[in-house]
Formats: structure tokens, sequence, C-alpha cells
């Protein structure tokens, strides 16, 4: 678990671009809604929310990488009461698709992967 992190964080650092125009926007399907933005963002999954910080990047082959928090349990981003895990997302962009994964580290978890279209809709809050 600790070396996945640390792997992690070696790939970020060694990213070379901040995201461009491409992929920022919302984002939907059955199993995440993501609202992307130069200054971060925020995801929403059945059991789950989180926020994304600014500083994500892409690489040239639609890869992308970011740091942010996870919120366990159903709904919006919290604005109190439930824990934020530290939170490390990676996926693929590619034209009107989008693919992610969360892994959270202090817990061993990876969540995903989930998919999502270019204004797709957004995801019903369900937790089972």
């Amino acid at each position: 678990m600790k070396n996945r992190a640390v792997a992690f964080a070696a790939i970020f650092a060694a990213c070379s671009s901040p995201f461009g125009v491409g992929p920022l926007g919302d984002w939907g399907g059955t199993q995440a809604h993501l609202d992307l933005k130069l200054a971060g963002g925020t995801v929403q999954y059945s059991c789950g929310a989180g926020t994304i910080d600014s500083g994500w990047v892409e690489n040239p082959d639609g890869s992308w990488l970011a740091s942010g928090k996870h919120y366990f349990g159903g709904g919006p981003v919290p604005d109190t009461g439930l824990t934020p895990h530290p939170a490390l997302y990676s996926g693929r962009f590619a034209g009107d698709y989008l693919d992610f994964t969360v892994f959270v580290p202090d817990v061993g978890d990876t969540l995903g992967p989930f998919h999502v279209v270019r204004n797709g809709p957004a995801r019903p809050y369900l937790c089972l």
C-alpha cells in the first residue's frame, strides 16, 4: 500500500503539462459524476464523493493524474461531518469519454474504474 502511494507520487511529479481545456467540464454516467475545472473539481459516486485539487495534469497520451480528498458515504461532497481521506485519481481521457479510478491510500482501497461521458447524465445519490 505504501509503495503504491510512493509510486503514484513519482508518476504524478513526472507529468509535464497542466490539463488543457479538452477534458474540462461536466462528465456523467451511471456510476459517477465528475465536474472538472482548471481550479480542481468534484466527484460524486454511489457511497462516496470527492474533491480534486488544482494542479492536476494530463499527459500527451490522454492519461491524467490528480490528488484530492475522498469522503465515504453517499451524496455530494459534504460541508461537514464526514472525515476526508487523501485520494489519488488516475485515468484516461479520449474525446467524449473519460475513465478513472480513485486510490485511497490511508485505507488501501481502489475505487472504480468509473466510466463517464461528456455532458452525460448525473448519477443518483444511492448507497446500498
